[in-house]
């Protein structure tokens, strides 16, 4: 099958999506909105679903005909859904027929319908930063900064997190509390900096836990440490890394498993996952935000804590001790201070607290 183009971006050599993704609501962010079918999204979202996570969603409900034709869909290139029905029939192996009811199952009218909503999908996916930009300013936007800012991030972040497919957060948690596993952390130009936060905070709950930098010696450290057990956290987003797909496949390679953190038009590390988790982009600028993210990054945390549970404390307050020995607050003994005022508090309550 033809090997999809590459289109160069600031986290290096963008492969165009081996899947389709889904628009966003926000033009001026991330190009023309997906209208197509939304059954499958809880109704408190407002975010359409994306073609490919429709199909990710509903394979388990598919004829095998039909599973040949969305297999085809998520592992050929972006543009394999713009050919005509007889020719994607052609490629998947099934009859014409088939396509029809497989369109159907996924919510569109028309097979037209359906190219419309991928034709929207795959443009927005591939619109360059610049682009981006340009529409930003070109487009109108209010003088209420803070109120348009608390409005947009707020609903970002509201459908990231409860867009997430119950099942698929299951095992991307699952991947991430397993104390028998390593577990390596990296991400891209600026997803870097949720891999960073994630790696910070899971060294405090469990052990084995491992930041893959930026650097090419870090790479490559890490994919030559990758074992059968251990799992690779990788943040992915437009434009997507050479690099980190490298690393994932490499997990992969060892028999190693792969936890995706990515935009809704889905990384190309999507293919490979054993769990994938996306999160909204939009924000007030003319920039991905990372806020939605950064909340999805925070509920996985909340649950490795509930899964860990009496393991996860000990081995905090087991860091909690070492660092004290190596963080000094200020003004000196005030670290102290405080402890011993909280023990006091803790044995002693305030009356109106009993």
């Amino acid at each position: 099958m033809a090997k999809p183009p590459e289109e160069r971006g600031p986290e290096g050599p963008m492969p165009v999506a081996p899947r389709p993704g889904r628009a966003s609501s926000a033009a001026a962010n991330t190009g023309p909105a997906n209208t197509g079918p939304a059954k499958t999204r809880p109704a408190n979202t407002g975010a359409p679903v994306s073609i490919a996570e429709t199909i990710r969603q509903r394979l388990g409900e598919l004829s095998p005909s039909e599973r040949r034709v969305a297999r085809t869909l998520l592992t050929g290139p972006p543009t394999i859904g713009l050919e005509s029905s007889v020719r994607l029939a052609r490629f998947a192996g099934v009859s014409g027929p088939t396509v029809s009811r497989f369109i159907a199952e996924l919510g569109f009218s028309s097979y037209a319908d359906f190219q419309r909503v991928l034709h929207e999908e795959i443009a927005a996916r591939v619109m360059s930063p610049i682009e981006v930009y340009r529409r930003h300013q070109e487009g109108e936007r209010s003088a209420d900064v803070l109120g348009t800012s608390a409005r947009t991030l707020g609903d970002a972040v509201a459908a990231s997190v409860s867009g997430l497919d119950p099942a698929e957060y299951r095992r991307a948690v699952s991947l991430v509390a397993d104390g028998g596993r390593q577990v390596l952390i990296t991400g891209g130009w600026f997803s870097q900096l949720l891999a960073g936060y994630l790696a910070s905070v899971l060294r405090e709950l469990r052990p084995g836990v491992r930041l893959v930098g930026p650097s090419a010696s870090d790479r490559v450290g890490a994919i030559a440490d990758i074992g059968r057990r251990d799992t690779i956290v990788a943040f992915d987003f437009r434009r997507y890394e050479r690099d980190t797909l490298e690393i994932a496949r490499a997990a992969q390679a060892a028999g190693g498993r792969i936890l995706l953190v990515t935009d809704p038009w889905l990384s190309p590390v999507a293919d490979i996952a054993d769990a994938v988790l996306t999160a909204q982009v939009t924000g007030p600028a003319p920039f991905q935000s990372l806020t939605p993210a950064l909340a999805v990054v925070e509920t996985i945390i909340t649950s490795v804590v509930d899964a860990l549970g009496e393991a996860g404390r000990d081995r905090f307050e087991r860091f909690g001790e070492i660092v004290e020995r190596w963080v000094h607050p200020w003004p000196d003994g005030a670290g102290k201070v405080d402890r011993e005022t909280a023990r006091e508090v803790a044995a002693d309550p305030p009356l109106h607290a009993l």
